[in-house]
């Protein structure tokens, strides 16, 4: 610079923004896009040219180097207070003065100031290495800024756009990312000086450097901020922060269905400034997972978003009980900047949404509304937000809040023998209609009082519950049953009918008639019309139960005598089961209830021929004439004079036909028999005897 440090200093120290000076102040130096050369100064003030020392002109020098020698430029510029010297120098030159002359030969000089040189150099690695030299002012003046800008300009864009900055104390380099894919980028650095004052600034811009470059950096990878259910069409909108890489030209949107296994691209969109997206593929009833990815005009595509973010679920359970609904949702993942809280949000009849429930913990993922009005439509957004502006909200869910009166009951309907020592005891409710909590089964003994609590059955989403009351004495008393139903809904316990089991017993006499006794069922309800009974028997030629009477009237206590005296060819055992058929009523499906099984033994007889004739006669087989005789213990053997058996059977109703065992007939002649069974009082009967076989 020129030998002017003290009077610029008395300058200073007068006050920077005089403008009471001889000095002109050049400030900056501006290369332009043609390379000429435009200075820009603060003027020496017009009120010198009264007095002797009147203002004559400004005169501008160059020079290469900065001991010089400098070369007048310009002369004869007489407008004194101008600050610009607009492209002065239509080529550039290395150092440029500015030298004021007033009358009487008095001259005053500006500082020298350097014009900055950039250069740019392709690596091959996909940056720009801009360089530049030397600073404009050595040493750099207070009224400069403290760093350089670097600007680009490739052949997309209108004009230079900012790049980025560097310290002045820093190195003179900088490294640009390149974002064209194969063309000129032009660069120029500049760096800001005070003219008049703090606001008031020039700029020292350095000689433009062009170069060829290519782009082999992908983008960036691009921030997925909102994955966000539209209340109105129920769609998937997506929000990202626009690329940084200014040659982004879209996005990439990915896709993967929950559990998370593979990603698929959906949909492109294009435009770098195009930040939203609404999924018109997927449902948003179900859980989708998104990631995205910036792809450059050259084809270059950054990795997807690190983290995938999903749509919010929301289901709501009514509990009209209570008049309260629970609100749960899938938990918000990822979430730029971290999940903060929940709100829940809240429509009445379609009539806008507002907040009833904010600043929920990130942890939480339910929540019980209370006070729901009857025959209102609610619908409920769950909202996601985090530390800042950023809010996702879940899909929406609806319902019409409409709640009818209660009709609550419990009702024995069957109670059923099984096996002779246990009970199945069906009850009927209206669960599927209205939920509650639990049942309490009570049984008394002999007598509906004194009921003692056996069970406590949890409510299963069902209208009908069965309960097994195992090892009782069936065959010998009456059991009495009633339930209590506990609800929330319910000011106390509701309590059931009382219904009992039915205790059958039987009788026998010499004329073989079988007299069965009975109480019947009750339900003790009313209104439930009577049901008919029937009586089942089994005999030891049936290989189940048949039913032998039905469409009983039905009665409190009941008798009923069998006649089984033209039954003798059945065997001995006769056993009965009784039941009430009831089929619906009120209170739903009730099944038939059984009693215990009896079982009777009829006493046997037998009357046995003591001769036959087994051809020409109608006398053909010795068989003996048995009655109730059981097959299961029978056994009738013949044996011939030498001890050996020549017919045996298991059958009471099968004789001897007079033949051997090879299928001839026996000769004439006195044969012995033996016959065996156990009778009705569980003795054995045992006979022996012969008889005589003629022809």
């Amino acid at each position: 610079m020129r030998k002017l440090f003290l009077f610029f200093g008395l300058l200073v120290a007068l006050n920077f923004y005089s403008f009471a000076h001889f000095t002109p102040s050049l400030r900056c130096l501006y290369v332009k896009d043609d390379n000429s050369v435009s200075l820009y100064f603060v003027p020496v003030d017009s009120l010198i040219n009264s007095g002797a020392n009147v203002f004559q002109q400004y005169a501008v020098y160059y020079a290469a180097n900065y001991a010089g020698p400098f070369t007048l430029l310009q002369d004869a510029m007489t407008t004194c207070n101008t600050d610009c010297f607009d492209g002065l120098d239509p080529v550039v030159h290395n150092y440029y003065y500015i030298k004021a002359t007033y009358s009487g030969g008095l001259t005053y000089y500006s500082d020298t100031l350097a014009v900055m040189y950039s250069t740019v150099s392709n690596p091959g690695n996909g940056t720009a290495l801009i360089t530049w030299t030397p600073d404009p002012y050595s040493p750099l003046p207070a009224t400069s800024d403290q760093y350089f800008s670097v600007y680009r300009k490739t052949p997309y864009d209108f004009d230079f756009s900012f790049a980025g900055i560097i310290p002045a104390t820093s190195p003179h380099t900088f490294r640009d990312t390149i974002n064209v894919c194969n063309d000129e980028i032009k660069y120029r650095v500049q760096i800001q000086n005070q003219m008049y004052s703090e606001t008031s600034k020039c700029r020292n811009s350095s000689t433009v450097s062009t170069g060829i470059f290519q782009n082999t950096i992908a983008p960036n990878i691009p921030t997925l901020t909102k994955v966000s259910v539209d209340e109105n069409t129920n769609r998937v909108n997506l929000t990202w922060v626009e690329s940084a890489n200014s040659d982004v030209n879209s996005y990439v949107i990915f896709h993967s269905s929950t559990p998370v296994t593979t990603w698929l691209p959906i949909d492109t969109v294009w435009g770098k400034s195009t930040i939203t997206w609404e999924d018109n593929i997927n449902i948003s009833s179900f859980t989708n997972n998104y990631r995205i990815s910036a792809r450059d005009s050259c084809g270059l595509a950054s990795a997807m978003t690190i983290d995938y973010q999903s749509n919010m679920l929301l289901t709501s359970a009514i509990d009209p009980c209570h008049n309260n609904v629970t609100l749960s949702w899938t938990p918000y993942l990822n979430m730029t900047s971290g999940l903060h809280h929940y709100d829940i949000l809240m429509s009445i009849n379609g009539i806008g949404y507002s907040v009833v429930a904010s600043n929920l913990s990130p942890s939480t993922t339910s929540y019980v509304y209370n006070g729901l009005l009857n025959n209102t439509n609610y619908s409920f957004i769950v909202e996601a937000s985090n530390s800042s502006i950023i809010k996702c909200k879940s899909i929406k869910t609806s319902f019409d809040y409409i709640v009818e009166e209660r009709t609550d009951y419990a009702y024995v309907a069957s109670i059923s023998v099984v096996e002779n020592k246990n009970l199945v005891i069906t009850i009927n409710t209206n669960g599927i209609e209205n939920e509650f909590d639990y049942l309490e089964l009570y049984r008394s003994e002999d007598s509906p009082v004194n009921f003692t609590k056996i069970a406590e059955i949890p409510y299963q989403m069902n209208n009908t519950y069965t309960y097994n009351d195992l090892n009782l004495q069936v065959t010998k008393k009456t059991y009495y049953y009633r339930v209590l139903l506990y609800s929330d809904c319910l000011p106390e316990p509701l309590m059931s009918n009382t219904a009992n089991s039915i205790l059958l017993t039987i009788s026998g006499d010499a004329a073989h008639r079988n007299t069965l006794q009975w109480y019947n069922f009750d339900d003790n309800v009313p209104l439930t019309v009577n049901p008919n009974s029937f009586i089942q028997r089994k005999m030891e030629t049936d290989g189940d139960f048949v039913e032998m009477v039905s469409n009983i009237v039905w009665s409190a206590y009941n008798s009923y005598v069998d006649d089984v005296s033209e039954l003798q060819y059945y065997g001995s055992v006769f056993k009965y089961k009784v039941g009430v058929n009831q089929t619906t009523n009120d209170y739903g499906y009730c099944p038939a209830s059984f009693s215990n099984e009896v079982t009777i033994k009829q006493k046997p007889t037998i009357w046995i021929p003591n001769a036959f004739r087994p051809v020409g006669s109608q006398n053909k087989v010795f068989k003996p004439i048995n009655s109730f005789i059981s097959a299961s213990t029978y056994t009738f053997v013949i044996y011939n004079r030498y001890g050996q058996i020549v017919f045996q059977t298991t059958n009471p109703n099968e004789g001897w036909e007079g033949r051997l065992p090879n299928g001839e007939y026996a000769p004439a002649g006195v044969y012995a028999y033996k016959i065996e069974f156990i009778d009705n009082s569980d003795e054995p009967f045992i006979t022996n005897g012969t008889v005589t076989l003629f022809y």
